[in-house]
């Protein structure tokens, strides 16, 4: 079926992410997919390499101050007002360690967004899958090619239907209340296949450390009980399991992904 390709901008919001904003700036502006950038006062190359981005598919960089404390209740705020501000059809919501993907072969993004917008839906779920660096990894260059190195992961599934990160814009849905996971509305509805979701959530020990380590979240997050799984984390949490106890896709752009043994709890809750 040939789609009308839809308009579609990704809203990512960014702290210290040199390692991985190119990459997935990338992976959206090739294909047509508009980009605005919340940074929030990023001390790394973050913002030099966004600056290559500019009239390339990125359309904005907003800042977002930092007062201490990782703030997910004010990062998502500042998208909601940025998507009420926008006019585009489709809004994705990402952060720059993952690459979302069609579930489809020889399928953009936009192409199955567009697919499924012409189907009726206005809402696409992900489905994510972790990648886990090798137990003695380095933290890599910030040009380096990880994304087609790593291929050990596994299946994230703790809920149905909880990673709903595309949808209609016009439509007036929130993520809001549940910390950036699900959608609200009047009318949510969502298409029956999911799309995909890779997730490189720490490139060695050392960036799994840096990026959980000292983590501190703010008193509305905490509130709200957001976080429970990322609290308190220390060196010896955040050891990555061994490649035999992880799937391994054939090759790097493969979408053919083992979904048995869906795990409810992420590595480093493993051994409790």
């Amino acid at each position: 079926m040939n789609s009308k390709h839809v308009s579609c901008v990704a809203i990512l919001c960014v702290r210290n992410e040199a390692l991985q904003i190119a990459r997935a700036l990338e992976s959206y502006v090739r294909q047509g997919i508009e980009v605005v950038v919340i940074d929030h006062s990023s001390t790394d190359d973050t913002l030099n390499i966004c600056d290559h981005y500019f009239g390339q598919g990125l359309i904005r960089v907003q800042h977002l101050p930092w007062h201490g404390v990782y703030d997910q209740t004010a990062q998502l705020a500042a998208k909601e007002a940025i998507i009420n501000s926008l006019s585009h059809d489709w809004v994705i919501h990402a952060d720059a360690d993952e690459w979302l993907q069609s579930p489809a072969d020889a399928e953009s993004l936009v192409d199955g967004i567009s697919r499924v917008s012409a189907g009726g839906f206005n809402v696409i779920n992900f489905e994510e899958f972790v990648f886990i660096p090798p137990v003695n990894a380095d933290i890599p260059a910030v040009d380096s090619n990880f994304r087609e190195e790593l291929l050990h992961y596994y299946f994230f599934s703790p809920a149905q239907n909880r990673l709903m990160r595309a949808w209609r814009r016009a439509d007036g849905l929130s993520n809001r209340a549940s910390g950036g996971h699900r959608l609200v509305g009047k009318d949510v509805r969502i298409a029956p296949e999911p799309f995909i979701l890779r997730h490189y959530i720490a490139l060695s020990p050392q960036h799994a450390l840096q990026k959980y380590g000292d983590r501190k979240f703010s008193d509305a997050d905490m509130q709200k009980g957001w976080h429970s799984n990322r609290r308190n984390l220390c060196a010896h949490d955040l050891v990555f399991p061994r490649a035999d106890t992880l799937k391994r896709l054939r090759v790097f752009n493969s979408k053919d992904f083992d979904r048995s043994e869906p795990k409810r709890t992420h590595f480093w809750n493993w051994g409790q």
